[in-house]
């Protein structure tokens, strides 16, 4: 039996799981309980939040990458409660301004005024 974990095709270096491994507001650091990952599947965005012993929150949106240097993440269903995470609103207009295939720094500006930075490192 086989299964494909692509589908819809090869979307590059954003496949898998990226572990946030640190967030920064105005440039100070955002100490945060537990650890955050971002997941990447065709169009399907995955922000989960993993803490304590097998503790577990997870929302589920979507994600487009655009020329530029650009990556929208929205959580489109607005009577869907989205992930509590530092920075991350219900529709994201990040700017990558590093990548390699295995870290990534995306910044944003928060509908407050914020400057958020986030550096995600890929997990095996």
């Amino acid at each position: 039996m086989a299964s494909c974990t692509r589908n819809h095709g090869d979307i590059g270096i954003w496949f898998g799981t990226w572990h946030v491994e640190q967030i920064t507001a105005d440039g100070t650091r955002v100490n945060v309980e537990g650890d955050y990952f971002f997941q990447f599947q065709n169009k399907v965005f995955r922000v989960s939040q993993v803490y304590g012993h097998e503790q577990l929150v997870e929302s589920f949106g979507t994600w487009e990458e655009q020329d530029g240097g650009k990556m929208t993440v929205s959580f489109p269903d607005p009577t869907v409660y989205y992930i509590v995470m530092p920075g991350l609103e219900a529709h994201n207009q990040f700017t990558v301004t590093t990548t390699s295939s295995s870290d990534v720094t995306f910044t944003k500006t928060s509908d407050d005024g914020i400057a958020y930075s986030y550096h995600l490192k890929k997990q095996p």
